[in-house]
């Protein structure tokens, strides 16, 4: 059973206007690529984003990235070392906050699975959880890492093998996402660049499940799937550079989505025995405006049924992997998925690959 979801978003706010004025003068100034900035920030369908660096807070007098395109750029280790301050901040303030709504304690979870794709440390953010947080020395650990927008889904798959192995002993499992986008701003005025710069941002979700009987659940968490697409590695994907890390995202994958994702995403609701207009809620990946317009449009849904998904990327960005634990949270907190009733979820990764996880009230 999925028993609570909670989210952290770090304390720098920056509007999408705001960064689209500041990506210009990182870029360069020159006439063709702010036009190309202010067409992916208005066709974006995002509002305002949170990240870690400190640029967007106004009266800030050290930046982490320089304003003159000719300065150098902040090395990946430089970055890496603030992927650890905030990626430990930000995944304690969102498992204080589920275990606190949850009332259960934590030396009850007996499986932590952390995600990100966005920094590496070694010890991670699980070890500090579990010396910050009390969690038992002997707590079974699962770390996935660089599975890109559709990790969290991915590791609902491991919390369905954590949560099936008990052996008739009640289990609870925590799932936590990080992701901090925006250690990675690339200033070369490429197409890829500007896209990425103008989606991506920064935040934590957590997520509590648990076998145990008689606690209050959101819903059940059913069943997963995964589909990698032939011959798609250059639709999605990133290097590790120099300078953090550098992002492919192909203007294709609207249209890959539409004419390839959905169709897939239809035969595997066949496989469960449904068809998409009875499941009622849904919870798609807000990697853009053009992705959620192309699967609300091949899976024949709603506008409130996209709804919670565009709210997030109003109001967040794109987060990858924590994003859907956001879109998650934001559907739970607009109803009560009631008994019987389906939740579908689905995001993209590189590869390109699908993943998708079915949900019942309870």
């Amino acid at each position: 059973m999925l028993l609570h979801i909670s989210t952290a978003s770090p304390p720098y706010r920056v509007e999408q206007r705001k960064a689209a004025e500041e990506l210009k003068q990182r870029m360069g100034e020159r006439p063709a690529v702010a036009r190309m900035i202010d067409a992916a920030a208005s066709r974006s369908g995002i509002e305002t984003r949170h990240v870690v660096v400190p640029d967007a807070e106004p009266s800030v007098s050290t930046r982490f990235y320089p304003v003159d395109p000719s300065a150098p750029s902040p090395g990946t280790k430089q970055r890496m070392m603030l992927y650890k301050e905030w990626s430990n901040k930000l995944s304690v303030a969102a498992v204080t906050d589920l275990l606190q709504s949850t009332g259960r304690s934590a030396s009850s979870i007996d499986r932590l699975i952390t995600i990100s794709c966005t920094g590496f440390s070694a010890p991670n953010f699980d070890y500090h959880l579990i010396t910050t947080l009390g969690l038992s020395p002997d707590v079974q650990r699962t770390h996935i890492g660089f599975m890109g927008c559709a990790a969290s889904l991915v590791g609902f798959t491991s919390v369905l093998d954590s949560l099936r192995s008990g052996t008739g002993m009640p289990r609870t499992t925590l799932l936590v996402s990080v992701e901090l986008c925006s250690l990675h701003l690339q200033t070369e005025p490429t197409r890829d660049n500007i896209l990425a710069n103008m989606i991506f941002a920064d935040g934590c979700g957590a997520a509590l499940f648990s076998t145990a009987p008689g606690v209050p659940a959101k819903a059940e968490l059913v069943r997963t799937f995964s589909h990698v697409f032939p011959a798609s590695a250059h639709f999605m994907g990133w290097e590790i550079g120099d300078t953090g890390f550098e992002m492919m995202l192909s203007s294709q994958l609207p249209e890959i989505i539409a004419q390839q994702a959905a169709p897939v995403a239809r035969q595997i609701i066949d496989r469960m025995g449904l068809t998409p207009g009875q499941i009622r809620h849904w919870a798609l990946h807000p990697g853009g405006r053009a992705i959620i317009d192309a699967l609300q449009t091949g899976l024949d849904l709603t506008n409130e049924q996209a709804e919670p998904s565009r709210a997030v990327l109003r109001r967040y960005g794109n987060m990858s992997s924590a994003s859907i634990l956001f879109v998650l949270k934001e559907l739970f907190s607009r109803t009560r998925v009631q008994p019987d009733e389906w939740l579908c979820a689905i995001a993209f990764g590189p590869g390109l690959s699908m993943e998708m996880a079915f949900l019942k009230g309870v």
